[in-house]
Formats: structure tokens, C-alpha cells, sequence
């Protein structure tokens, strides 16, 4: 339970945040590709240039609790991986 648990935990906060971060990506180069400038405060094209804000600065909050879940979900795993260890040991004959 707490290995299964504990693997997605670990992978799905990664998994969720590439998936916003490629959606913005597209959107961004959609408006670069068309000669405009990319707001990223705004998520819209822009005639004017714009400054550059990257994604955790706008999404600290999101980022941090996505890396904290994949923390959480890694002491679950070895947590996990050590019941189980103990309850199958080796034969060694």
C-alpha cells in the first residue's frame, strides 16, 4: 500500500506541473511564431515587448506543495520498500 501510494504521490506532481508548463509553452510560441511578444503575467500576445516572469515565480505556491507531495511521496516509498523488506526476508541457504 504505502509503495503504490507512495510512487504516485512522488510522480504526479511532476507529471501535472510539465503538463501546465507545456500548455503555457505552446501558447507562448504560438505568439512568438505569429511576430508578437508573449505576456506571460497576462497569458496573452502582446504588440509591445514584455518582460520575461518565469513559471515558478508566478506559481511559487503551486511548485512548492507539488515538490513537497514528491517529497512526501518518496519517504512513503522507502517506507514502504522497508515493510516490505521485513516481511519477505531472504533465504540465504
Amino acid at each position: 500500500m504505502w509503495l503504490r501510494a507512495g510512487s504516485v504521490l512522488f510522480a504526479l506532481p511532476g507529471v501535472i506541473l510539465l503538463i501546465f508548463y507545456g500548455i503555457e509553452m505552446s501558447a507562448m510560441t504560438d505568439c512568438l511564431q505569429s511576430g508578437k511578444h508573449f505576456d506571460f503575467v497576462n497569458q496573452v500576445c502582446a504588440e509591445t515587448e514584455q518582460p520575461i516572469v518565469t513559471f515558478y515565480q508566478r506559481h511559487t505556491l503551486v511548485v512548492n506543495l507539488g515538490m513537497l507531495v514528491s517529497v512526501i511521496g518518496m519517504f512513503a516509498m522507502v517506507w514502504g520498500m522497508l515493510i516490505k523488506g521485513m516481511a519477505h526476508p531472504k533465504n540465504d541457504q
